[in-house]
């Protein structure tokens, strides 16, 4: 039995859509991208003839995914900032799905998507402006959060 073939973030592919079906590629603005901790609800009831708990597990609860950019100076939403400050901005909380592929864009891989088969809504719900420190020589970043019902996995499709 041999080792599996190993993948370098280096090759990783991030895009943003604000209608799950019209995607723009963000991988030249973003460097971090913090997937979920998928969970389902658990429960437990405690009854008198037993020393433990009778458990239960329920629904697929709702996670939240962080990305962090190099912050352009631009308004044009063909930067990930603008794109996300669209969105940020948009009355009651603006669309905004997250799509990867670890191994990058091509048709053959995988990719984790927020927009999902079944049309559930994934929102812009935290965004940090840039910021700074002067003592720092690094880019100017920024951060966005986006909260999501599901993830969907498949294979990756232009």
């Amino acid at each position: 039995m041999g080792l599996p073939d190993s993948l370098s973030n280096c090759t990783m592919c991030v895009q943003l859509s604000t209608d799950g079906t019209s995607w723009t590629d963000f991988s030249d603005d973003l460097s971090v991208l913090t997937p979920p901790s998928l969970a389902r609800q658990t429960g437990e009831a405690y009854v008198f003839g037993e020393d433990v708990a009778v458990t239960a597990v329920g629904k697929i609860q709702p996670f939240e995914i962080t990305l962090r950019g190099v912050y352009e100076d631009s308004t044009a939403t063909s930067n990930a900032f603008a794109f996300c400050w669209a969105a940020w901005t948009t009355s009651c909380g603006g669309a905004l799905a997250v799509r990867w592929a670890p191994a990058g864009c091509a048709t053959t891989n995988q990719v984790f998507s927020t927009a999902t088969a079944t049309g559930h809504k994934s929102e812009c719900v935290g965004l940090t402006p840039p910021g700074g420190d002067a003592g720092d020589a690094g880019p100017i970043m920024f951060e966005v959060v986006v909260r999501a019902p599901e993830l969907w996995r498949a294979t990756y499709a232009a």
